[in-house]
């Protein structure tokens, strides 16, 4: 949003009127920006002050607007504000730049079009008037022929788009139809263009001829029946003024078939320099996703940006359109971030390879991550300075984990040490002991082994060997697959390095590729000792940094997760329970909120209650990561006006008592009283005669033969009075009075000036709380505590002291609760571990969460705790109520897919109920039936939604026209009414 304001200078200042305009989120940020501009240019505002108060006015549209943020003092100079206090008009005759005089303006909230350069007619009659920016002549008719190169460079560059032809002149009705097509903000490819446009301000300084040039590539390279992203379109623009003219048929032809190619001709002047060598850019942090999201969005956006020299403008750019989630930036970040050694590698590869491959939709993810492969293998650098290690070649299989074929790798040998550390397998074997998932020249001896038990489970003591030879060639095996699934459009990538290792996983300092897992197969059985199980550490990071700056993988491979926050778990990879059941609402439903993410995801304040309560009775401990509790009014905080009041009034009458008015002016009449009195002038000659004769021998200036007129006697009273001294005035206000004492005792006005002033016992209590702060800077406000807890900097949940002590007391009754105590308080316990599997019949992704695991004596025990309001449910008729609530929000589905995925034994809820007062528990355990009803609902509902990925088709929870016919109930009902009738 732009602001544009007027800082008017007052009459007696002198001073000239200023103006000054930025672009700001809201009217608070702006105001806190003009605070500081105003500041920074030494301009204060106010009553007294050389400025009044700033207005705020519409934004002129005009070509010599001044520096955004700066203060300026020419513009007003040209212009005049009309008025209305909002409208800018021309000051007649005033010339830009001592040049040529200036059109009128148009302004308004939105971008109009602006009057051509022109010298204005001043006459009394112009033989012109300006229709939405056209000068149209008094004369003309409707085939007169008006200039484009006069036109605003909107205008121009919408003239030169709608033509197959240069186009050098337009007729009204033609200039209506621009006019009408720039202000279409419905027609997105046109908005798109005129914003690049307006961005590049070498394109403005173009000539009819180059515009057309320019419009003529934009036609070729970007289809009018297609919807195009803004940064692409400006990319494409900055690197078409960038290139030579001859060279533009290139890059134009380059960008049309696809290939987003670099400026193709450097300039002249570069081409006769030689190049100098330069020092590559290090980066000051190790790098991270957040840190690579930034550099991937000012890549994008800036095609002539370099590592190390980025600034300010360019950066917020970069944030704003990755908090944006552009469809480009997103999907190379997404690709990018799945490449196993995508950290490593320094700021110029990434600038590189952003610049270099095209990220539109219409490349498939997984050509894209061979390009970026085959980019990194050829052009990559490391930070340490080292050429890319390359990486090996796969056959892409989109399906693989669901059809049973064996994929072979390029590697010449797999390192069964690898495979004993990760344990993992070639994906796409339908069976785990297949000797085909290891290279045939690896002895058998030492291969790790899967032992089938049957009903989907797996021994996986194979896997657990440490005491395995190392070998010193060691390559590692990379597959990909590629599925379409959920929101993140998910891909199994080729194994990644990782700060963060996660349990049951080791790193490889030779190689950080690794070898894709067959996921669920292995997991059920595995996850529980590979958690367990100590694994050898190889990192090339300090302890220090790793510790300190922990980081996730953007792809999570399927395993068992300790510690992962409640955000990266909810952000990351894979179908969730709580998706599952949205799909079961209808799969529309599911695509608008997790693929198209047309409906977003909203906070309630049930939810956060929930949230709350899990977080006391699970992981009190990170209660603070989540949540920021209302903070407590310390004693002595100033609460109210009237508080804030008694301390001002209070300070006032600890202060040395000041002069009042009547004191000072007491002191003046006291000295006015010491001084000689004026010699009247008298109002008759005969009393003007007697004042003369009171005058002084040397005063009495008349001879004795002259006539002593009124006038010469008056003249030399006046001359008299003249050197006595004068009275001081002894009216007026305390600081007048205050002046006037200081020329007849300077040193009593210093005593009373040094003395405190007192403070102002009226006003706004935001000015009464400044007021406190200016003698008490460590003083308390509770509306300061209370704001600066509201406006919640971490984005955490805020929590009230009622639903604190609610939630305190709810945590208290499941303690003491003698079986969930024992659950709860477990020694053994895990809490909310993340797992991530793949579903064994459509090779979807799929994760899950539960609660609470505990393994007690081999049997591994989940629990989920359930936040209920039922306090006006019968006794006889809560069991039901119970049971109605687990099948109506599917906890038995989720139970289902936790005890699959999570490899566990039984499954309980732990029900709490909520209102006040009345905290009652119910433990209830998930019967064999009920998780066998949710596990049929589960696999009925994932293949539906692996068959609409297949088929794109979403479609709603009623398809078909139906009668609406009579149940039993109501069929009773009607033969009643028959038999009354």
């Amino acid at each position: 949003m732009e602001f544009f304001y007027l800082v008017k200078a007052t009459q007696k200042s002198g001073k000239q009127d200023a103006v000054i305009w930025f672009t700001a989120k809201s009217e608070a940020r702006a105001a806190l920006t003009l605070d500081v501009a105003l500041e920074d240019a030494c301009i204060e505002t106010g009553r007294g002050k050389d400025y009044g108060k700033p207005i705020r006015t519409d934004m002129p549209v005009v070509d010599d607007l001044p520096e955004e943020g700066v203060v300026c003092f020419e513009f007003c100079k040209r212009y005049a504000l009309a008025d209305d206090q909002r409208t800018w008009n021309v000051i007649p005759g005033a010339a830009h730049q001592g040049e040529t005089p200036l059109p009128p303006v148009a302004t308004s909230d939105a971008y109009l079009p602006v009057a051509p350069t022109a010298t204005v007619n001043t006459a009394d009659e112009p033989d012109y008037w300006y229709e939405n920016g056209l000068r149209v002549l008094k004369c003309g008719d409707e085939s007169t022929r008006y200039a484009v190169c006069k036109l605003p460079f909107r205008q121009q560059l919408l003239a030169q788009l709608t033509v197959d032809e240069l186009r050098h002149h337009v007729t009204r009705g033609e200039h209506a139809e621009l006019h009408a097509m720039e202000c279409d903000t419905d027609n997105s490819y046109v908005q798109t263009l005129l914003l690049a446009a307006e961005s590049c301000a070498e394109l403005k300084a173009l000539d009819t001829k180059a515009l057309w040039s320019y419009t003529d590539a934009i036609r070729k390279v970007f289809s009018q029946e297609k919807r195009h992203e803004l940064a692409l379109v400006l990319r494409f623009t900055r690197m078409w003024v960038a290139t030579e003219d001859c060279d533009h048929e290139t890059l134009t032809s380059e960008w049309a078939a696809g290939h987003r190619t670099e400026a193709v001709c450097i300039s002249k002047d570069q081409q006769s320099e030689e190049p100098q060598p330069s020092e590559p850019y290090k980066r000051a942090v190790p790098q991270n996703m957040a840190n690579l999201s930034i550099e991937l969005a000012i890549a994008l956006l800036y095609p002539d940006a370099v590592p190390g020299k980025i600034n300010r403008a360019q950066l917020m750019a970069a944030k704003e359109l990755a908090d944006k989630k552009d469809e480009a930036h997103a999907r190379a970040l997404k690709v990018l971030g799945k490449t196993s050694d995508i950290t490593d590698y320094n700021a110029d590869s990434i600038f590189g390879i952003a610049r270099a491959l095209p990220w539109s939709e219409e490349i498939t993810t997984v050509e894209l991550r061979k390009q970026v492969r085959e980019w990194f293998t050829a052009n990559g650098i490391y930070e340490n300075g080292e050429r890319s290690k390359g990486y090996p070649e796969w056959d892409e299989d989109p399906r693989a984990g669901r059809q049973p074929k064996v994929e072979e790798t390029t590697s010449e040998e797999v390192s069964h040490q690898l495979a004993a550390d990760r344990g993992e397998f070639v994906e796409g074997i339908s069976d785990p002991e297949d000797p085909k998932w290891v290279k045939e020249n690896l002895a058998a001896s030492t291969q790790p082994q899967v032992a089938n038990l049957g009903g989907g489970m797996f021994s996986i003591e194979g896997l657990m060997n440490e005491n395995q030879p190392q070998t010193d060639d060691r390559s590692s095996v990379t597959e990909e697959t590629t599925s379409d699934v959920q929101m993140e459009t998910t891909d199994p990538a080729e194994g990644e390095s990782v700060d963060a290792v996660p349990p049951g996983e080791s790193t490889d300092a030779a190689d950080p590729q690794t070898v894709a897992l067959n996921p669920v197969e292995i997991l059920a059985a595995a996850a529980p000792e590979l958690a367990n199980t100590t694994q050898p550490e190889v990192t090339t990071e300090a302890p220090e940094e790793t510790a300190s700056t922990p980081e996730y993988p953007a792809y999570f491979e399927p395993g068992r997760y300790e510690g992962l926050p409640n955000n990266v778990y909810h952000a990351a990879n894979g179908i969730s329970s709580t998706q599952v059941k949205d799909a079961r609402v209808s799969l529309m439903y599911f695509n608008a909120r997790h693929v198209a993410k047309t409906i977003p995801r909203e906070g309630s304040k049930v939810l956060d209650m929930g949230n709350l309560v899990h977080a006391l009775a699970l992981q009190p401990e990170n209660l603070d990561e989540e949540f920021s509790v209302e903070p407590v009014i310390p004693e002595g905080a100033f609460t109210t006006a009237a508080t804030l009041r008694a301390f001002i009034d209070e300070h006032n009458a600890s202060l040395p008592a000041l002069l009042s008015a009547d004191d000072i002016k007491a002191l003046l009449e006291e000295h006015n009283a010491t001084l000689p009195a004026q010699v009247p002038m008298g109002g008759s000659l005969e009393e003007t005669a007697q004042s003369y004769m009171t005058l002084p021998a040397e005063f009495q200036r008349i001879e004795a033969d002259q006539k002593q007129t009124a006038a010469a006697m008056k003249a030399c009273i006046k001359e008299y009075n003249a050197t006595l001294p004068a009275l001081v005035k002894t009216s007026g206000s305390r600081d007048a009075l205050l002046e006037q004492l200081a020329i007849i005792n300077p040193d009593l006005v210093a005593q009373e000036v040094q003395k405190p002033a007192p403070l102002k016992v009226s006003g706004t209590k935001a000015e009464m709380i400044q007021a406190v702060k200016s003698v008490k800077p460590d003083a308390v406000f509770a509306d300061e505590l209370m704001d600066a807890w509201r406006e919640n900097p971490d984005n955490k949940i805020l929590v009230t002291h009622q639903q604190m002590e609610t939630a305190l007391a709810i945590q208290k009754a499941l303690h003491e609760h003698p079986t969930a105590g024992k659950l709860l308080l477990h020694p053994d316990r895990a809490v909310e571990t993340s797992y991530f599997g793949i579903d064994e019949e459509t090779g979807l992704e799929i994760r899950v969460r539960p609660d609470l695991e505990i393994d007690i004596e081999a049997v591994r025990v989940g629990a989920d705790l359930k936040t209920i309001s039922m306090w006006n449910v019968k006794q006889s008729g809560l069991r039901a109520r119970l049971h109605r609530e687990i099948i109506d929000r599917d906890y038995h589905l989720s139970a289902a897919m936790y005890m699959q995925t999570a490899a566990l034994d039984q499954f309980f809820w732990i029900f709490v109920n909520k209102d006040e007062g009345y905290h009652w528990i119910a433990i209830v355990e998930a019967s064999e039936e009920l998780i066998e009803l949710g596990m049929l609902e589960y696999r009925q509902t994932m293949n539906r939604i692996a068959n609409a990925f297949d088929t794109g088709e979403w479609p709603a929870p009623i398809t078909e026209d139906y009668t609406d016919e009579l149940n039993d109930f109501d069929l009773r009902r009607l033969e009643a009414l028959r038999t009354q009738a």
